[in-house]
C-alpha cells in the first residue's frame, strides 16, 4: 500500500440540444491498493477537489459558471504491458456552482464520469494518463427533471500520477 497524488485537467461537451461544455481540472490523493506483485497494483481510491467552468456549445462565454467539488474515485487496473495500461474508472462528486447551472437548474448538483483510459509509465514514480470519460450532472431529486435538468456529456481528460 502506498499514497500518491493525480493532477488532471478534462473537457467534456453534451451531446444534446443543451450544447453545454465543461472544463474540469483537479487533484486527487490517491492510494494505490491492493499489490498483486511488486509494481501492480489492482486499484486507486482518490479523494480530491476539482474546479469546473461552463461555457455554451458555441464557444461563446456565458457569464461565468465556476464550480468547486469534492470527489471520490476508484480505478481498475491491468497488468502492465510496455510500461502501459488499461484502467476502467468511476468518480462521483458533489459541487458547489457559482450560480444556479444548468440555467434553470440548483447551485448545488451531484455528478459521476465513467470511463477508462490509458496510463503510461515515464519511471519509477511518474505516470502520465489519457481518459475517455462520460460525464454526468444534476440534482433531480430536489425539483425533479423539469426543475433541474441533468447534463450528460463525453469528453477526454488527461494527467500526471505523482506517486
Amino acid at each position: 500500500m502506498d499514497f500518491g497524488h493525480k493532477l488532471k485537467i478534462g473537457n467534456y461537451n453534451s451531446y444534446t440540444d443543451d450544447n453545454i461544455g465543461i472544463i474540469e481540472a483537479g487533484y486527487d490523493f490517491v492510494l494505490n491498493f491492493p499489490y498483486l506483485k511488486e509494481n501492480y497494483n489492482l486499484m486507486d481510491y482518490g479523494i480530491g477537489l476539482s474546479g469546473l467552468f461552463a461555457f455554451d456549445g458555441t464557444g461563446n462565454l456565458r457569464s461565468p459558471v465556476l464550480g468547486l467539488g469534492v470527489n471520490g474515485s476508484i480505478r481498475l487496473f491491468s497488468p502492465y504491458f510496455w510500461k502501459t495500461r488499461v484502467f476502467l474508472e468511476g468518480i462521483m462528486s458533489l459541487v458547489i456552482y457559482s450560480k444556479e447551472y444548468p440555467e434553470n437548474g440548483t447551485i448545488v448538483n451531484g455528478g459521476w464520469h465513467l470511463g477508462g483510459g490509458l496510463e503510461y509509465s515515464l519511471n519509477s514514480d511518474t505516470n502520465i494518463f489519457m481518459a475517455i470519460r462520460w460525464f454526468h450532472t444534476s440534482n433531480n431529486d430536489i425539483y425533479g427533471r423539469d426543475g433541474n435538468p441533468s447534463i450528460n456529456a463525453v469528453g477526454i481528460g488527461i494527467g500526471l500520477l505523482l506517486k
